[in-house]
C-alpha cells in the first residue's frame, strides 16, 4: 500500500470541514432572509389584517365598503396581505369566499394572475394558476387547459387543480387528454379534478370511454363510479364487458360495485368466472357484495374454495354483505370437511365477523 502524506490528509480535512462550515453558513443565511422576509410582510400587513377579519366576520345580509377599503391599500400593503388572502380562499365557504373572491377582483388580482400565466418563470405560472383556480375565475379556463401541456410538471399540476376548481365541463376533453403525450399529468390528479366538476362533466367523461388510450377509459370509468354517474350505468357495463384492457375493467367492476345498480350483477357474475385474470376477479367479486344482490350467494359461495386464497377471502367478505342469506351460506360452508379451502375461508370470515374485525373487500389495481 502506498503511504499517504499526512499534509495530504490533514489538507483534504481542512478542506472538508470548510465546505461544510460554508453549507451551514449558507442554510443558516436562507433561513434568515425567509424569517425577514416573512416578518417584514407581518409588519406591513398588520395595518389593514383587522379590516380583513372584519370583512370575513360580517353578517350574510350586511353589506359594507371593506372590500373597497382593502382594495384600495397601496401595492406594497397589498403585496403582503395577497398571500394571506389566498391562503384563506381555500378554507372558507360562502358568504366569506364570496367577499374574498370580490376583494380580489376589485385588486385585479385575476387580471394579474391571467397575465402571469404566460410568464417565462415556472413558479409563477404555476402561482397564477392556484390563484385563478382559488378565485373560481372561469374566462381562464382556456389558457389553464393550454398549461395542461406546459414544460414545467408543476405547472401542470397546478393547472388541472385549478380546473377541477372551476366546474366548467369544457375543461373534461382537455384534461382526459392530459393523461398521455410526452408530458402527462399524473392520474391521480386528473381523476381528482374530473371529481370535482360533478355531473355536468359526465358526457364529457363518457366521451372517454371511447378513447383509443386505455389510461384514458380506465380514468374516465373511474370517475363514473367515485361521482356517483347512476345513468351512466349502461356504458360501465359495456366498458366490463367490451373493453380489450385489464385495467379499464377492473375499474369498471369497482364502479358497478360503488353505484349499486341492477343492471351490475350479471356483467360481474360474468367477470368471476374462470379463465378471466385473476385481478378482475378479485375486484368483481367485492362489488359483488356491494351490490348486495343475493342471487350472486352461490357463485360466491363456489368461489371460497379457489386456488387463489385472494379470491377466497374476497369472496367470503363479498358474502357477509349480503346479509343473512350470505352468512348463511358461510355458516354451511364452515361446517364442512374440516382442513379444506373453503371451510378455513368461510370459518375466518366468520370470525373477523364475530370480533367486529370485518376489513373492507381487498381491491386489486393494475398498476398502467
Amino acid at each position: 500500500m502506498i503511504p499517504v502524506p499526512a499534509g495530504l490528509v490533514t489538507g483534504a480535512l481542512t478542506g472538508l470541514l470548510a465546505v461544510a462550515l460554508a453549507l451551514g453558513l449558507l442554510t443558516a443565511g436562507i433561513r434568515g432572509v425567509r424569517t425577514y422576509r416573512r416578518r417584514r410582510h407581518e409588519r406591513i400587513a398588520a395595518p389593514v389584517r383587522g379590516l380583513l377579519l372584519e370583512l370575513l366576520c360580517e353578517p350574510d345580509d350586511e353589506q359594507s365598503e371593506l372590500p373597497d377599503r382593502i382594495a384600495r391599500t397601496d401595492r406594497r400593503t397589498w403585496a403582503a396581505l395577497e398571500p394571506t388572502v389566498t391562503a384563506m380562499l381555500g378554507k372558507v365557504t360562502g358568504r366569506a369566499r364570496a367577499a374574498l373572491v370580490l376583494l380580489c377582483e376589485r385588486r385585479g388580482s385575476a387580471v394579474a394572475a391571467t397575465a402571469d400565466l404566460n410568464s417565462r418563470r415556472a413558479p409563477r405560472r404555476g402561482r397564477a394558476a392556484q390563484v385563478l383556480g382559488q378565485l373560481g375565475h372561469r374566462p381562464a379556463v382556456p389558457a389553464l387547459c393550454r398549461l395542461l401541456d406546459d414544460r414545467d410538471p408543476e405547472v401542470r399540476l397546478a393547472a388541472a387543480r385549478a380546473l377541477g376548481r372551476m366546474g366548467e365541463p369544457v375543461a373534461v376533453p382537455p384534461l382526459l387528454g392530459s393523461l398521455r403525450g410526452p408530458r402527462p399529468v399524473p392520474p391521480k390528479v386528473v381523476t381528482a379534478a374530473l371529481t370535482s366538476l360533478g355531473s355536468e362533466a359526465w358526457p364529457g367523461v363518457v366521451a372517454g370511454l371511447r378513447d383509443p388510450a386505455p389510461l384514458v377509459r380506465a380514468v374516465a370509468v373511474e370517475v363514473l363510479g367515485v361521482t356517483g354517474a347512476l345513468a351512466q350505468t349502461p356504458w360501465i357495463v359495456r366498458a366490463l364487458r367490451e373493453d380489450p384492457d385489464t385495467e379499464v375493467r377492473v375499474r369498471a367492476a369497482r364502479a358497478l360495485g360503488r353505484l349499486g345498480m341492477p343492471e351490475g350483477l350479471a356483467p360481474l357474475l360474468d367477470a368471476i368466472r374462470p379463465g378471466r385474470p385473476d385481478a378482475l376477479r378479485i375486484v368483481a367479486a367485492g362489488s359483488l357484495g356491494g351490490l348486495g344482490a343475493v342471487a350472486a350467494t352461490v357463485p360466491l359461495t363456489k368461489l371460497l374454495g379457489d386456488a387463489d386464497a385472494h379470491l377466497a377471502g374476497t369472496a367470503a367478505r363479498a358474502l357477509l354483505r349480503l346479509g343473512p342469506t350470505g352468512e348463511a351460506a358461510l355458516r354451511e360452508a364452515a361446517d364442512g370437511r374440516p382442513g379444506t379451502p373453503a371451510t378455513a375461508q368461510a370459518r375466518a370470515a366468520l370470525a373477523e365477523r364475530a370480533v367486529g374485525g370485518s376489513r373492507h373487500d381487498v381491491l386489486v389495481e393494475v398498476t398502467l
